[in-house]
């Protein structure tokens, strides 16, 4: 038997964890095999329950650490951005006349554009090429299917996928495509329509709408469409039309973060499903164009990332923008700067700093990161705060990666980035040197050693 001060003790421990224990680490922790044969070995003792139940706390908060350096991140399952000028492997046409209906196109040779089309901060995220498709209403119907499919049960209670493309949007008097991004299950070789599948995009160049669709069926089994926020569009230029599954059943529909009018919806029919895009038109005949079509998942509960085209949203008026639960406004005028370091440090992007490491044959420093981590956010006050910080820093080209998004999230694929902030000495022939995780109770100087030691 315990005596009273044990039993104070279970109770303070008890508590403890149902404050702040994550259940799934504590269901992981219950479900092992060990702990099964422990319990059944020590279930008449209750000094051995007593000190199993301590022993789970020591490990659930050891596991709980881990979390800590790991959440907020976004891992990339997939994502076609057409940079070799071709179709990438694992693609699949929908509509019969896709090749001679769609193309690789070279952004910079297609006349007439305005310099939202390829120029700016805007070439840095389309790239070079992208995917054009020609309709008319002789062929009314075109698309493309990419991408491994994501089971939504992966997602748990309260985790994210993110299905997204970006579409680029013609001059205010110009007719808008019917583009939709799909979530859509896989088609068979040899189809060229999905079976069913979920759509959020644009239509009849009056409405945005979500769509429930089942092959062969007359109607939709879900159509909700959304004028007001279609009318506050930007444009010219591009944007990031997102499908969100949100936990088991939820679905959230977004552009550049602002949420749709008739989102969320409730829908948990269909599962695995892979990311596509349509254009779909009766009427009229045009070019439209398409890029980056990815999928993101995370099995926490985080914001999604910001837009790249967050900012072109700056000109409309609060009081009839559209609303945005999830992500931020806008994106922040240099996402590679935090504001806590920025006056310490000048974060390069990927391509200046790895041109600039090869020109001076200096090493690159790769801070691997994101928004709102407590980790990253409190290495950041410890840079912008330390002077001997910032020396070693400056002894290196000094690059910053937002792994939420889709180029740095690639970066951080290749590089087995799992765990924030990581920072990775990178010599300027491209190979990795060291790296370093920071902790939750690391210091400059604790953090430091571990760079420094090969």
């Amino acid at each position: 038997e315990m005596n009273l001060s044990e039993e104070r003790q279970v109770l303070k421990i008890e508590s403890y964890s149902n404050r702040f224990a994550n259940p799934k680490i504590i269901d992981m922790w219950q479900g092992s095999v060990t702990i099964k044969l422990l319990k059944r070995r020590g279930s008449e003792n209750m000094k051995f329950k007593f000190r199993l139940r301590v022993a789970a706390i020591i490990a659930t908060m050891a596991l709980l650490s881990l979390t800590y350096m790991a959440s907020a991140q976004y891992q990339l399952l997939d994502w076609a951005n057409f940079e070799k000028g071709k179709f990438q492997e694992n693609s699949s046409p929908i509509g019969d006349k896709f090749d001679t209906m769609a193309k690789i196109v070279e952004y910079s040779q297609i006349p007439n554009m305005p310099p939202a089309f390829c120029s700016g901060a805007v070439a840095n995220e389309v790239g070079k090429y992208g995917l054009q498709l020609y309709i008319n209403p002789d062929i009314w119907k075109l698309g493309l299917a990419y991408a491994l499919p994501l089971d939504r049960d992966r997602l748990g209670v309260v985790g994210r996928a993110l299905y997204q493309a970006d579409f680029y949007l013609p001059p205010v008097g110009q007719k808008l495509p019917s583009l939709a991004v799909l979530a859509m299950e896989q088609m068979a070789p040899g189809e060229k329509d999905p079976h069913s599948f979920y759509r959020f995009g644009l239509s009849l160049n009056r409405f945005l709408y979500f769509s429930y669709v089942v092959k062969d069926e007359l109607t939709a089994r879900i159509f909700l469409q959304d004028e007001s926020m279609f009318s506050k569009l930007p444009r010219p230029g591009w944007h990031r039309f997102a499908i969100v599954f949100e936990g088991p059943n939820r679905i959230r529909c977004y552009i550049d973060g602002h949420e749709a009018t008739f989102s969320p919806v409730e829908e948990p029919t269909l599962r695995l499903l892979q990311v596509g895009i349509m254009v779909a038109e009766k009427v009229e005949k045009y070019n439209c164009y398409a890029d980056n079509l990815s999928i993101q998942w995370t099995p926490e509960d985080y914001p999604i990332p910001i837009s790249p085209y967050a900012d072109t949203w700056r000109n409309v008026p609060v009081s009839s923008a559209p609303r945005t639960t999830v992500a931020p406004t806008t994106a922040p005028e240099n996402p590679t700067s935090p504001e806590a370091s920025a006056s310490a440090i000048s974060w390069l992007d990927t391509k200046v700093g790895w041109e600039m490491s090869r020109e001076k044959q200096t090493p690159m420093l790769v801070f691997f990161s994101a928004p709102n981590v407590p980790s990253v956010v409190l290495l950041d006050k410890i840079i912008g705060d330390e002077p001997q910080a910032q020396t070693f820093i400056k002894q290196f080209i000094p690059i910053r990666i937002d792994v939420n998004q889709l180029r740095g999230g690639d970066i951080a694929k290749n590089f087995n980035i799992f765990k924030l902030p990581t920072l990775v000495i990178v010599n300027p022939q491209g190979k990795e040197v060291n790296r370093a995780i920071f902790g939750r109770y690391d210091n400059w100087q604790t953090f430091v050693a571990k760079l420094q030691t090969k």
